[in-house]
């Protein structure tokens, strides 16, 4: 089963490796919870939040963040903690999405126990005895009540027309979703 993480992209950084020299490395941190607990071994798709403008509502209250998405191209496994801190933990995704320039991604999330991470008894161990006192270098805000809107463009390879070099156009396909519930209970 694939897991849906919703991010906002931090920054990416080349990935060094010479055979493929457009490749990167991208950084995400993720507000919103997952509908299960990011851990090792975990298969999660990364889809980009971007910043909509909510409706107004009656009295001057304020809306929830509104959200729309864009498809990162980063399908793959989480491979490791990466790095953890007094709050925030990041873990370390190893993109299987050959089209996609990303060859890792690193996701942060704040470290909230059976919410938006699930650790191994290894690594709560490695956590609780082995680091030095953690710091709290940043925060990232959780947004239980964030509205996301899913209108995903994904870029999809054409196989069938080819142009006159003989390599396969690609085309943008949009898949329209409109999700106003709480982001939390989102499957």
């Amino acid at each position: 089963m694939i897991i849906t993480v919703y991010a906002k992209e931090r920054g990416s950084a080349p990935a060094d490796n010479p055979h493929h020299p457009s490749t990167i490395i991208a950084h995400y941190d993720a507000p919103i919870p997952p509908p299960i607990p990011l851990q090792t071994g975990q298969k999660i798709r990364i889809l980009e939040l971007v910043p909509s403008p909510p409706p107004p509502l009656p009295g001057g209250e304020n809306a929830p963040p509104h959200y729309t998405v864009r498809d990162t191209g980063i399908v793959g496994t989480v491979e490791a903690v990466r790095s953890m801190e007094e709050a925030i933990i990041e873990f370390a995704v190893k993109n299987e999405n050959d089209l996609s320039p990303a060859t890792y991604a690193y996701i942060s999330t704040p470290y909230i126990p059976g919410k938006t991470v699930r650790l191994q008894p290894w690594e709560m161990l490695r956590r609780a005895l082995l680091l030095p006192p953690l710091l709290r270098t940043r925060h990232i805000p959780l947004e239980t009540n964030a509205v996301v809107l899913r209108n995903v463009t994904r870029l999809r390879p054409e196989r069938e027309r080819r142009t006159r070099s003989g390599r396969g156009e690609s085309r943008l396909e949009e898949d329209m979703i409109v999700e106003s519930e709480d982001c939390a209970n989102d499957r």
